[in-house]
């Protein structure tokens, strides 16, 4: 993931409990490495005209699927 991707969560994550983020899009605005080996640990997303900060980059990335990438 990186910055200015729009994603869409996938409608999978009712089974996960998750039903207020199935199928609701977001757009990628940071992505934070920490350590020496440069490791992504957190993402902050845009969704519903709010920012939301310091979700885990895998658990976002493994659960939405890209609509469009950024330039």
């Amino acid at each position: 993931m990186k910055p200015g991707e729009l994603r869409r969560f996938r409608d999978s994550l009712i089974a996960l409990g998750v039903t207020h983020l199935e199928g609701s899009t977001f757009m990628v605005l940071k992505v934070d490495m920490a350590g020496r080996n440069r490791v992504t640990h957190t993402v902050d997303i845009l969704r519903d005209g709010k920012r939301v900060e310091s979700w885990g980059y895998h658990w976002v990335k493994d659960s939405s699927e890209v609509i469009s990438e950024a330039g």
